[in-house]
């Protein structure tokens, strides 16, 4: 037994509350090096101490067990799982650990051998077991109900619909008239246009519109604040977005903006006023500078800095923090207190007076824990059920299990789908399946099963490759991508016109008009995105946060899994290669009569089926 690959931590995602009266224990060991696992528990109190003597039998006789299930593996590990409702709240627990060879005690302090039988009275030591002291109902991770059932659409306003051309400046050019777009292009997008549109968003399936930032800035992607209390000219008024968020409502759809907290633009009176009095402006330290003044570069005759003029030593020896090394977008001190009251009290602003759903949060994992719980807890006094989201492209748990965020944009996810269904921007690696599974095993077991069901799943977004890019222009590999997108635990997003075939590479050729010829959209992709969210919304199975695998073939590269929910065992076959195949059926669905479900047809299975290349099959059992 390889006991150095076993893992376990308390009070973790190893070791959480579910619920109010529900923990779930998780351990790691090495892959295909465990037979068996049986938690055994008690709690801490409850035990007789009159007679030492007896000590052990008594307690003995109390301790409660277990058996854990191998839940998921990844490349090196094999993941275990149990659920217990503890009848006080409170638990201490340790681990019976057996392989062909050995059995062990694997306990907070020491890992025991059970050589002999005397050996096991060991196991009744308390002082060798894990403590999860109490569940307490305010430390119980806890989301909006309406977020796992939400189905996002992501909207780039200055490239979604032009609504309004009365508010059109003279440099916007007309729509969609070239694909060859850069980030200093203006085409007249709106929030007017959003309001005429809400129809199509609300027909296709949608129940949420994620914004990129609409605030006072001078870029097309206003992600350089310059007023996080305004709507940009570009693309309204206040009373505009107002009316939207109203008519959105009406339609059952949720609003949710984005809050570009890290970082301000260049022209925030704030920063601005720093650049006019230095060190004596009462906001030099809402900023992290370094001396008197934060310029050290080439300006031109209104102190903004000369770009195209700066040197790589300008650009990484500046005397204030910035986002990433853009000299444009000085970073906030969120640990001041009049630079932490105006942003949160811009987040308060629009949920009070305009009644939004939820915040995106722009760069999240590089504010302080501190102020997201000081955000979230402002907040959420204001609106409850208000929607917290962190751009987080690395692993979050510490973001979500500490009273800070409600979900994060999962990227881990996004990879995976593009390395089996495309390519993996970063590397141009396609995966087989057998990879695949541990990719998304992997994801499955960072998280929380509670957290899970909220997850903001994409498979790109304005910061990425469009997904049609990623699969070569394949709509048979896109629509694969979108269903298992939309078969993973959590709540899928759309970037504006993936579901119509859009392409694009990296920013800023993702963020094209939007297509509204519908002789020049997708409808196979844009069918099948209805039909998924129709079925999500149908059958509870599909947002379950257990997966089942039953078989994959690297060399014909496709797989099964099977997913289950308020009694619906939903099948789902994926054929990721480029032939015709016969695929086996797992033994469960030789000969049964099953519904297919995407199609709406009953059918008599034998042991095989016939599967064409890049397609999938989905069958419930009837």
């Amino acid at each position: 037994m390889d006991v150095a690959a076993i893992y376990h931590e308390a009070k973790s995602k190893y070791a959480y509350a579910y619920d109010n009266e529900t923990l779930h224990i998780r351990i790691r060991t090495a892959k295909n090096d465990v037979d068996k696992i049986k938690l055994i528990y008690k709690d801490p109190f409850y035990w007789n101490i009159e007679n030492e003597n007896n000590k052990d039998k008594e307690l003995k006789e109390d301790l409660s067990s277990v058996p854990m299930i191998k839940e998921h593996s990844t490349g090196l590990h094999d993941y275990w799982i149990c659920e217990i409702r503890p009848d006080w709240k409170r638990v201490k627990y340790t681990f019976l650990i057996e392989d062909r060879k050995a059995k062990i005690i694997f306990g907070s302090r020491e890992i025991i051998y059970l050589d002999k039988e005397d050996d096991e009275r060991r196991l009744y030591d308390l002082n060798n077991y894990y403590n999860f002291p109490y569940i307490n109902y305010e430390d119980v991770y806890e989301a909006p109900d309406w977020v796992q059932d939400t189905v996002w659409y992501q909207i780039f306003t200055e490239r979604f619909s032009n609504g309004d051309k009365s508010i059109d400046e003279d440099n916007v050019l007309e729509w969609g008239s070239t694909d060859n777009v850069s980030n200093d292009m203006f085409f007249g997008g709106d929030l007017r246009g959003v309001i005429n549109k809400l129809d199509y968003i609300k027909d296709m399936g949608f129940t949420g519109i994620y914004f990129t930032p609409i605030f006072k800035a001078p870029t097309n992607h206003k992600y350089d604040t310059e007023d996080y209390y305004s709507i940009d000219s570009h693309f309204g008024t206040n009373e505009v977005f107002k009316e939207l968020v109203q008519e959105a409502h009406k339609r059952g759809i949720k609003i949710m903006l984005d809050a570009v907290f890290n970082h301000c633009g260049w022209l925030h009176p704030y920063w601005q006023d720093v650049i006019d009095k230095g060190r004596e402006s009462k906001y030099y330290d809402c900023f992290f500078i370094n001396g008197d003044t934060p310029i050290n570069y080439p300006v031109d005759g209104n102190n903004n800095p000369k770009i195209n003029d700066m040197t790589y030593d300008d650009i990484t020896s500046l005397n204030f923090a910035t986002f990433a090394f853009t000299p444009l977008m000085p970073k906030w001190n969120t640990g001041n207190e009049i630079a932490r009251e105006h942003l949160i009290g811009a987040a308060k602003y629009w949920i009070e007076n305009y009644d939004i759903d939820g915040w995106r949060l722009d760069v999240s994992n590089e504010v302080s824990h501190q102020f997201w719980r000081e955000f979230r807890k402002e907040v959420k006094g204001v609106k409850k059920d208000v929607f917290i989201l962190g751009e987080n492209w690395d692993e979050a748990y510490p973001w979500l299990n500490t009273g800070q965020f409600d979900s994060v944009m999962n990227y881990e996810l996004l990879m995976a789908i593009w390395s089996f269904f495309g390519q993996n921007t970063n590397d141009n690696i396609h995966i087989k399946p057998s990879k695949f599974i541990e990719l998304i095993n992997r994801v499955l077991v960072t998280y929380p099963k509670n957290i899970l069901k909220n997850m903001f799943n994409l498979v790109d977004s304005h910061d990425t490759k469009r997904i049609y890019t990623v699969c070569h222009e394949d709509t048979d590999k896109t629509n694969l991508a979108f269903l298992f997108q939309f078969t993973f635990p959590g709540t899928p997003s759309i970037y504006y016109g993936s579901e119509v075939g859009m392409s694009g590479e990296n920013d800023p050729n993702n963020r094209k008009c939007m297509v509204w010829d519908v002789n020049k959209q997708n409808d196979k992709i844009k069918n099948h995105l209805e039909s998924l969210i129709e079925l999500r919304k149908s059958y509870k199975a599909f947002t379950s946060t257990d997966i089942t695998w039953l078989d994959y073939d690297d060399d014909k590269e496709y797989l099964i899994y099977k997913k289950k929910d308020d009694g619906q065992e939903i099948y789902f076959l994926i054929n990721n290669g480029d032939k015709e195949i016969y695929v086996k059926l797992p033994q469960e669905l030789v000969n049964e009569k099953v519904m297919d479900i995407y199609n709406q047809k009953g059918i008599m299975l034998t042991d095989e089926v016939i599967m064409k290349e890049k397609s999938f099959l989905i069958f419930e059992k009837e």
